[in-house]
């Protein structure tokens, strides 16, 4: 009877269960076949379509664009109010959506020309979509491929400073601007009042510096921060040569992007690092009071027979005991605000000849309106503002002298009659209207302005060092900063020219050291002039000219105070400089070459006047075709040098003016006037 049972409940329990096998082993046959489907499917991709998805998958990559950094303003040396700074600007911007064809790039393209009032093929070659087109006169289009500035994903800029009423017109009809947005941008601003305009610089966009083959591209080669197409970098000045505080630290926006191009998803964002602030050593209210008095003292000038063809005056005022510039005239001046919004040739025709800053560059002369090469031949039949020096070296030469004991601070020579004669006696050198002055002292020799006792010199140092004189020369000029870089930190600073070189080397080094002394074989900036003219109050230590006084970040911490700097100190007995100084004093003194200029000044000032007068070669071709120079004519060009107080020396000034005829007329005026004005807000 208990088997019975036994055998009946295993026969029950089988009843139970027997479906429940049953569904187990139909659901296992259900996932061995999905495995086999799987197996069977992963082996198509790897082998059929392996290849495919491998070039997907690697040409899919993590990008980035760049986000720009405010650029930081820059203050005038008081510090008020910035006179850079940058302002928000309404501005349309294209982005590339995926796979938009030629014909809808060049719609849109048409339809922007009619809502900014922007020619179409400007608008497609800003929206770098890699081809641009052309229309000619008789309305046919020329489509030709160009490469691309920058990546499909990037924004491109089409126009700043829209209009309320542009605004509104993209945004009623965006659907009609596939691409297009409005964003607030930030634009650079410049004071409108021009302050120290060529000093100061200017910003472009980073790709037309990119494109272009000058120096710029390999000093931005350098750097390591990443710039938009679009982004405004420092292409001259103080904006080029602090680039790196004003520039900031950019930012970034991550995305997925397809190998077209195209931005799949954005993943993450590092925010941009406003830029430094600068503040210059240039005194807002010194720049504008001298660069008026300089408008308005210009046509007086031009009124005079020496002075008539003169267009332009170039002026440095350097503190003596720091370096820092207080103030510097390139003039004429323009507006740099036009680079923003791009510069058509004809505008750019107008300002190019007062783009450079000719107190530390080479300013070509103003033949505007004449273009081309009617242009070219009026600029080569006049000066640039590097200019002889003139009489303004003869402190110098006297230094020089002094110091390799060829002559004495007491002695008393005697000017020969008829000027003086060197070489086999038919060269000769002459005072100006061939004046005799007598006895003459050192000191006296500076107050008169002798080129027969410079001359002297130069044959005295000729004698003593023969074929090595000119490098004694250049010692002495060198460590005045004379025919050297001043060290100012700006870019593209000239060295001068220091024609006695060639001189010594193809006719003799007793020519190059007679000329060479009395001013007629050296040409140098108005920089370098004022940094010479403050070694000698200096007694022989050069500082660096200073532009930057300080820089602050944003939150305005103080980054960097910028200390004075000692270039080098030429190391001359108290007594020769104290004949120097006391020559250049009487300069300012009856009978001197500035008496009518500084007479009645309250201080004490030591100058020294300059009129350089020099020769005019221009091109020619010969009956050969080859190009040949001839003598043009002569020009006088004005040079001036002084500083002040004589006591305790504050204030160094230079003053430049190309065809300006004697300095002590031209110059003169206005270095004092950069005293008093210097006085009124500083004091001597």
């Amino acid at each position: 009877m208990q088997n019975n049972f036994q055998n009946n409940y295993e026969e029950k329990k089988s009843n139970i269960f027997k479906p429940f096998y049953k569904r187990i082993n139909y659901l296992l046959l259900f996932i061995f076949l999905l495995f086999i489907l799987l197996i069977i499917r992963l082996s198509f991709l790897q082998i059929v379509k392996g290849e495919h998805y491998s070039q997907q998958a690697l040409s899919r990559s993590d990008k980035y664009i760049t986000i720009p950094a405010m650029r930081g303003r820059i203050f005038s040396r008081e510090g008020n109010k910035p006179i850079v700074y940058n302002r928000p600007s309404p501005t349309a911007v294209f982005t590339e959506i995926e796979k938009m064809k030629k014909e809808e790039l060049i719609k849109l393209s048409e339809d922007l020309e009619k809502a900014l009032k922007r020619p179409r093929e400007e608008i497609l070659k800003k929206m770098d979509v890699g081809f641009v087109y052309k229309i000619d006169k008789n309305g046919k289009m020329t489509i030709r491929e160009a490469p691309r500035n920058s990546q499909r994903f990037m924004e491109k800029d089409i126009k700043i400073d829209l209009t309320q009423k542009e605004i509104a017109y993209l945004s009623e009809h965006h659907l009609d601007f596939p691409g297009i947005s409005v964003q607030t941008k930030p634009i650079r601003v410049y004071d409108n009042r021009r302050i120290a305009v060529q000093t100061i610089g200017y910003v472009r966009p980073y790709n037309i510096m990119e494109s272009s083959l000058n120096s710029l591209n390999e000093i931005y080669q350098r750097k390591n921060e990443k710039y938009t197409p679009n982004q405004l970098v420092g292409f001259e000045g103080v904006e080029l040569s602090y680039e790196d505080q004003l520039h900031g630290k950019n930012g970034k926006r991550y995305f997925s992007v397809d190998a077209n191009g195209n931005v799949q998803s954005e993943f993450n964002e590092v925010p941009p690092k406003k830029g430094n602030d600068i503040y210059l050593t240039i005194d807002s209210r010194m720049q504008l009071e001298i660069r008026d008095f300089i408008q308005d003292y210009l046509p007086k000038i031009r009124k005079t027979k020496d002075a008539a063809d003169t267009k332009s005056i170039y002026a440095v005022a350097m503190e003596v005991q720091t370096g820092k510039i207080v103030s510097m005239i390139s003039y004429p001046e323009y507006d740099p605000n036009i680079w923003i919004k791009g510069v058509e040739k004809s505008l750019y025709d107008q300002v190019k000849y007062y783009v450079p800053n000719g107190t530390i560059q080479s300013a070509p002369y103003d033949v505007s309106p004449k273009k081309g090469m009617e242009a070219l031949e009026e600029i080569a039949k006049h000066p640039q503002s590097i200019v002889p020096t003139g009489s303004t070296i003869k402190p110098a030469t006297l230094l020089m002298g002094l110091s390799e004991k060829v002559i004495s601070s007491y002695e008393v020579w005697q000017d020969p009659p008829g000027g003086y004669k060197y070489g086999n006696g038919t060269d000769i050198v002459r005072n100006d209207k061939n004046h005799n002055y007598g006895a003459i002292t050192p000191q006296i020799a500076l107050q008169k302005s002798s080129n027969t006792y410079m001359a002297r010199i130069g044959k005295l140092i000729n004698d003593k060092y023969n074929k090595n004189s000119i490098y004694i020369m250049q010692k002495y000029f060198h460590a005045l900063g004379l025919g050297v870089k001043t060290g100012i930190p700006l870019p593209f600073e000239n060295h001068g020219v220091q024609d006695f070189v060639a001189t010594n080397r193809n006719i003799s080094s007793l020519a190059a050291m007679v000329q060479a002394s009395f001013g007629q074989q050296e040409r140098y900036t108005a920089m370098q002039l004022c940094q010479y003219a403050a070694t000698v109050a200096n007694k022989g230590k050069r500082m660096q000219p200073q532009i930057v006084d300080k820089i602050v970040d944003p939150s305005g911490k103080l980054v960097e105070k910028v200390a004075p700097k000692v270039m080098n100190h030429l190391n001359i007995p108290d007594e020769i400089w104290d004949t120097v100084h006391e020559g250049m004093h009487m300069v300012t003194q009856r009978h001197g070459t500035a008496n009518s200029t500084f007479g009645s000044f309250p201080y004490r000032v030591a100058a020294k006047t300059g009129t350089s007068d020099q020769d005019i070669y221009i091109p020619v071709l010969n009956s050969n075709g080859e190009k040949k120079y001839r003598k043009f004519g002569t020009v006088a060009n004005g040079v001036f040098i002084a500083y002040a107080p004589l006591e305790n020396p504050k204030l160094a000034v230079s003053v430049v003016i190309p065809q300006g005829g004697y300095g002590g007329k031209s110059c003169g005026g206005i270095a004092r006037k950069i005293f008093e004005i210097y006085d009124k807000y500083y004091g001597l």
